[in-house]
């Protein structure tokens, strides 16, 4: 487990090896504390007080701290402290896919999604990556794509899944990030995700009908995703016989992106819409109408998407939301950003009573970003992953500066992120993952992709091999699965001319200096995108 360097320093004095300590169970941390409450409350300086996993104290640096914190060494961050950022849009099963270079003007999902690039490009590597069944190459992706998110400050995400072939193995894929799907916490909501959308009212009433409204069971619906008419009829489908419309305040529409202001005005209802801009933009040439809904008072998130057409975390994210913001009138400030990815999203998905905010009684899910004399929101609006200081989930920390947290800790490993040793404590001892360090997942992702066709070759005969087999690990693809158990089946063929060697994108955009120059490249984003890029 990761310590930080005040408590090893402190430490030092008292026992010859930190593996002879348990790790603590309380933390108090000090920096400036921006808690994204509803009143937009920061503590200047303030002083953050965590026993276990649970935020105990959080006030000024001035207030006397509870009778239990008193004799605890406190951690001068030198930074601002945030709720850690949530996620409810993501594909990252697809998120060690390198960008994909779009080569057409689409007006709806089912068309890019059909196109020949797609298959080859995306598709085909996802599938042979996250189904291969002689190597280490599914585990690799989960390990690349949890510390993605992990170091964009992204402490939940969305659309993480497991299918294995005969026993359930979840726990396998649960820990690090949390994940919406798979809560660690069995009294949290667990959401329900569909990508396509509803053909007709039938349909959407047998699957979304009987739990419509129920807060326990949010619905994350893949909704209108599209310009065209076509993909805009398909909110119709949740239209009743009787003229009313099945939106509970538990449905979150996930792009909305075909839908009239009529159609927006009626997700006032809902809990909330999540808004992917460069995704929407690389694809579309358009984004969700976000003016309308913020007239018509639908909260909206921020979802990165995914690897192939989507930025590689919430930092990135903010910055295009800002752009468009900035081009239709400054229509967001930027507090209005940062609730994007922190108290909204939570909120949305039920989880807004523990996670979203920092305040006493809440999970220790934090983001610290190093400096104090920015504005807050614009601080994080304009962070990128160079400026995290520490990343802590549950309280404990999980990524953070060599500075800041101490690389000699057992169990951590070091990576470089922007000219900067970083260190990751992401190994739980028992964890099927233990013994998949991030480095091993770079190495064996950049591998796989670089031999991409001798995989293609061996994937059926492999499968054939162990036809008998059961335990076979593969990582649920939620717009392809079909497709990829099929090339298993042999039902479809797959040979080394289906796909190219590709190259592993570099995990961070602040390290990928390659990553916006291909943005501007992209045929389908509008002049002003191109020229604030």
């Amino acid at each position: 487990m990761a310590w930080f360097r005040e408590e090893t320093r402190e430490l030092s004095w008292k026992t010859d090896s930190l593996k002879e300590s348990s790790p603590p169970i309380r933390l108090v941390l000090r920096g400036r504390i921006v808690t994204m409450d509803h009143d937009f409350t920061v503590i200047d300086d303030g002083v953050l007080a965590i026993e276990g996993k649970r935020i105990a104290h959080c006030a000024a640096s001035d207030q006397a701290l509870p009778a239990p914190f008193l004799g605890e060494r406190q951690i001068n961050l030198r930074g601002t402290i945030y709720p850690g950022l949530f996620e409810l849009h993501n594909h990252p099963a697809y998120n060690a896919i390198p960008l994909w270079t779009v080569p057409a003007h689409y007006a709806r999902r089912q068309q890019w999604q059909g196109a020949e690039t797609y298959r080859r490009f995306v598709k085909n590597p996802a599938a042979l990556l996250t189904h291969d069944p002689l190597s280490n190459n599914a585990r690799a992706v989960v390990r690349f794509v949890e510390c993605r998110a992990l170091l964009g400050g992204v402490t939940t995400t969305q659309g993480l899944s497991i299918t294995t072939m005969g026993t359930n193995e979840k726990a396998a894929y649960a820990g690090l990030v949390r994940n919406v799907e798979l809560p660690d916490d069995n009294s949290w909501p667990a959401a329900q995700d569909r990508i396509g959308d509803f053909k007709t009212y039938s349909q959407a009433e047998e699957i979304y009908g009987p739990i419509v409204g129920d807060l326990t069971k949010p619905f994350l619906l893949h909704l209108s995703e599209g310009t065209d008419d076509y993909s805009r009829g398909f909110f119709e489908s949740l239209k009743k016989p009787n003229g009313e419309y099945l939106i509970g305040a538990n449905l979150i529409g996930i792009h909305a992106t075909a839908l009239n202001p009529e159609q927006m005005a009626r997700m006032s209802h809902s809990a909330g819409i999540v808004w992917s801009p460069l995704s929407n933009l690389l694809l579309y040439g358009a984004t969700t109408d976000v003016v309308v809904a913020a007239q018509s008072g639908v909260p909206i998130a921020l979802g990165s998407d995914w690897g192939p057409s989507g930025t590689k975390n919430l930092l990135g994210e903010l910055k295009i939301a800002r752009l468009f913001s900035d081009n239709h009138g400054h229509l967001f400030p930027d507090r209005e950003l940062a609730r994007m990815v922190t108290s909204t999203p939570a909120t949305m998905m039920g989880w807004g009573n523990v996670l979203g905010t920092i305040e006493i009684g809440k999970v220790a899910d934090l983001l610290v970003l190093d400096g104090i004399s920015k504005d807050p929101y614009a601080q994080l609006v304009e962070a990128t992953e160079r400026d995290i200081t520490a990343v802590l989930i549950d309280g404990r920390p999980r990524a953070g500066r060599a500075t800041v947290l101490d690389p000699g800790t057992p169990g951590v490993e070091m990576l470089r992120v922007g000219g900067q040793d970083m260190v990751l404590d992401i190994r739980d001892q028992g964890h099927p993952l233990d013994g998949m360090p991030l480095g091993t997942a770079i190495s064996t992702l950049s591998y796989a992709l670089e031999h991409l066709p001798d995989l293609a070759e061996r994937f059926l005969p492999q499968h054939e091999l162990l036809s008998g087999v059961s335990h076979r690990y593969v990582i649920h693809l939620d717009m392809d699965e079909d497709y990829a158990m099929e090339l298993m089946a042999g039902k479809r063929k797959i040979g080394r001319g289906d796909v190219d060697p590709m190259r592993l994108d570099p995990i961070t955009e602040f390290d990928d200096g390659q990553f916006r120059l291909r943005l501007k490249d992209n045929m389908n984003i509008p002049d002003w995108l191109r020229e604030a890029l």
